[in-house]
């Protein structure tokens, strides 16, 4: 599984699943109705998509935006919320901040999840985890999102008019990601008892483009 979540990427590009939707993966889309935390779709089902708590909705209409799903509630229900810090927090269950009331809004659902789960193999890679297991996955969780920001500009870069833009954030990115790896100290399980049987500090890596 990645070490990133769609909603993680939102605390860095806060527009991140408009702006970027061409090299997104769309999971659904049509309109529907909000009422604070609550969409109901009008049209189209959420029956059998793999749509979970993370995932990003897009909203267009008299209300636009890109809000994190808390909960998928039924076929046609979801809950969302603002964005804020700690929305979801480790030992609690999420508080969502109620978003506004419209009706007839065009919504989106995209996943970054093929270039999240592409940079966490390559963060796995880099590391040489081999066959240990990464005790506290979520010290991964910034160097992921960077890194697929980095893909992701990179990407957008491939098919633009003026790629220069993009070239640029896409190197912001990378810098920032090896930035991140390098303050990141991994509890590592080699032997599968659960225990912690190695630290190990990633600021003496030598890092390959990504």
């Amino acid at each position: 599984m990645p070490y990133a979540t769609d909603t993680d990427l939102l605390y860095w590009e806060p527009t991140l699943f408009k702006s970027a939707a061409t090299v997104s993966q769309r999971l659904l889309s049509g309109a529907g109705d909000l009422s604070a935390t609550t969409f109901t779709l009008t049209s189209g089902s959420l029956t059998g998509l793999p749509i979970e708590p993370q995932h990003v909705l897009t909203l267009e209409g008299s209300i636009e935006g890109c809000y994190p799903i808390i909960s998928v509630d039924s076929s046609t229900a979801l809950t969302i919320s603002t964005l804020y810090d700690n929305l979801f927090p480790e030992s609690a269950a999420p508080a969502p901040c109620p978003i506004g009331t419209a009706t007839g809004l065009t919504f989106a659902i995209r996943t970054f999840w093929p270039l999240r789960e592409l940079t966490s193999q390559w963060i796995n890679s880099a590391i040489g985890l081999q066959d240990a297991i990464v005790l506290n996955p979520t010290a991964l969780r910034s160097p992921c999102a960077l890194g697929t920001l980095h893909l992701i500009y990179s990407a957008l870069a491939v098919g633009a008019v003026d790629p220069d833009p993009f070239n640029a954030r896409a190197e912001l990115y990378k810098h920032l990601l090896h930035q991140s790896l390098r303050r990141c100290i991994l509890e590592l399980d080699t032997n599968a008892d659960g225990q912690i049987d190695d630290l190990r500090s990633l600021n003496t890596l030598d890092f390959l483009r990504v």
